[in-house]
């Protein structure tokens, strides 16, 4: 009889640590969805402030990766161009690269606020060039 309540216990005991499990679960779902939508208004401004932009001025990405091996990446009229290299990239594209890249919720997270931090640090430029 007593092992039968212990048993009842543990059981108990598992399903409420599974309901938590649950629980967070969810919560992730939440925050992933929140990075998707920041996300994309983040890709808006970018857009808006890249196609704002004179052909002779840019605007070094420093510390953005989208890829394991590091590169310098720079915002111009046309999109993102990778440093000494021909390739441009959308906007949209890249940055939907850069936060596939950064893999969990927390590193996204750190992500997305350096990439406002750009995006700031590019108007402040662009209305000084003015």
């Amino acid at each position: 009889m007593h092992d039968r309540c212990i048993f009842n216990k543990l059981t108990a005991e598992i399903q409420h640590i599974l309901e938590r499990i649950t629980e967070l679960d969810l919560m992730i779902e939440a925050i992933n969805q929140r990075i998707s939508e920041i996300s994309e208004e983040i890709k808006e401004q970018f857009i808006l402030s890249s196609s704002a932009m004179t052909a002779n001025q840019n605007y070094l990405l420093s510390g953005i990766q989208r890829s394991p091996s590091p590169k310098n990446y720079i915002v111009t009229s046309k999109g993102i161009e990778v440093v000494g290299e021909q390739e441009i990239t959308p906007v949209s594209a890249f940055i939907d690269a850069v936060i596939q890249f950064a893999n969990e919720p927390n590193r996204k997270m750190i992500v997305l606020k350096d990439l406002i931090m750009h995006l700031q640090k590019m108007n402040e430029t662009a209305s000084t060039n003015l």
